[in-house]
């Protein structure tokens, strides 16, 4: 889950030129029940600010607005409800656009008049069906592993699990890579996330080239390979992660202080002497609590051999963390000042998105950086004897 995701979350890839969409007046009007009463924001994203560029008011229980706006080029907006956190994602153009349903039904509006909307929508649904499962199935692990099964079983369910993640990240770059609306792209593209986008250099040129005159497009790709590590040889050949800029393979990194779940400080410099996994993550990082059963796998068959955890959350409530922290058995040492992307942490490790990670030797200098899925566990074989 990153800083530069616009959601706080088919086909075949296009050869020749992407569709050109409409510049203008675009008319947004919409009827739907069981709205709450109160203002309702229309509002653009992009990878710098979140930005309002109309409102109405719902003064009855009739639930009809209308949002007014102008577009050079189609982009990506939300209509949010209040101060909650319910939207509607849009792909907008210019024209009318009208949207109808029910506020307690916001995965079956009815969309006429904007293809790039309802397929917002359509991705955004199949997405969620595949994202609830993926949690249950971190669920499920998290109970095998309450029962101590054998190291074959849990291997097996891991890797099947990973095979599901997988397919779930393939799924993203298709609909990413295979839309011919821009605001799409982009709407896929901040479910992927900087860790997935960056795997495949091609990915992000392929949807650029796509789009070749979309400022969002070009903003999103610019600025994830922009915060992207560069990749350089280091000690033992290992490459920087693209989630930390300031990360170096057989540098001591920057030491830090922070409260654990008690309110006691802790400091990084104090496991010295132990191989060290600094993780970072947050309860609410989806992609963070699908890794988490690797990590208390890698933790369970190496604690005795002198490694351990710290967990280092972005977290802003503690009791999310504590529970997310429980409920995924996470039973090491678990620090966080509850800032989210403005904890000290994040300049001073230039932390782009999370999950990342760095593996300490028993000195304090860094062995690797980004070990998730399989290759925590086969670094670990690999440097402790």
């Amino acid at each position: 889950m990153t800083k530069l995701a616009l959601w706080v979350a088919a086909g075949m890839i296009l050869t020749g030129c992407a569709q050109q969409t409409e510049k203008g007046d675009f008319t947004i009007n919409a009827h739907i029940d069981n709205a709450p009463l109160g203002t309702i924001y229309l509002e653009e994203l992009t990878t710098e600010e979140v930005k309002v560029v109309d409102t109405a008011v719902i003064k009855d229980a009739s639930g009809k607005f209308t949002l007014k706006g102008m577009l050079p080029e189609q982009a990506l907006y939300r209509i949010r409800f209040g101060e909650g956190n319910r939207f509607i994602p849009l792909g907008l153009d210019a024209g009318t656009m009208s949207i109808t349903g029910d506020y307690n039904r916001l995965d079956q509006l009815k969309i006429d008049n904007s293809e790039a909307t309802s397929e917002i929508q359509e991705l955004l649904n199949e997405a969620s069906a595949k994202d609830k499962i993926l949690s249950a199935e971190v669920a499920a692990l998290d109970s095998l592993g309450a029962t101590k099964p054998s190291d074959s079983l849990m291997q097996a369910k891991v890797a099947a699990f990973q095979a599901k993640q997988n397919d779930f990240k393939q799924f993203i770059l298709k609909a990413a890579t295979g839309t011919k609306y821009p605001a799409v792209a982009a709407f896929a593209m901040s479910i992927a996330g900087p860790q997935v986008l960056l795997e495949d250099p091609k990915v992000l040129d392929d949807i650029k080239k796509h789009f070749p005159e979309n400022t969002l497009i070009a903003s999103f790709t610019d600025k994830l390979k922009q915060g992207a590590a560069q990749t350089a040889a280091q000690a033992g050949g290992e490459e920087e992660d693209a989630n930390m800029t300031t990360v170096k393979v057989g540098q001591t990194p920057p030491d830090f202080t922070l409260p654990d779940l008690s309110g006691k400080s802790v400091s990084l410099s104090s496991f010295k002497g132990k191989y060290v996994l600094v993780d970072f993550w947050a309860s609410w990082c989806k992609p963070c609590r699908m890794e988490n059963p690797t990590v208390v796998e890698a933790y369970n068959k190496f604690k005795n051999k002198n490694f351990t955890v710290v967990g280092v959350s972005l977290d802003k409530s503690k009791n999310a963390w504590a529970k997310a922290v429980a409920d995924d058995g996470l039973t090491w040492t678990h620090v966080s000042d509850l800032k989210f992307w403005d904890s000290q942490v994040v300049p001073l490790y230039g932390i782009s998105s999370i999950p990342s990670n760095m593996l300490l030797d028993p000195q304090g200098k860094v062995l690797a950086v980004g070990l998730r899925g399989p290759a925590l566990e086969a670094k670990l074989q690999e440097v402790i004897k």
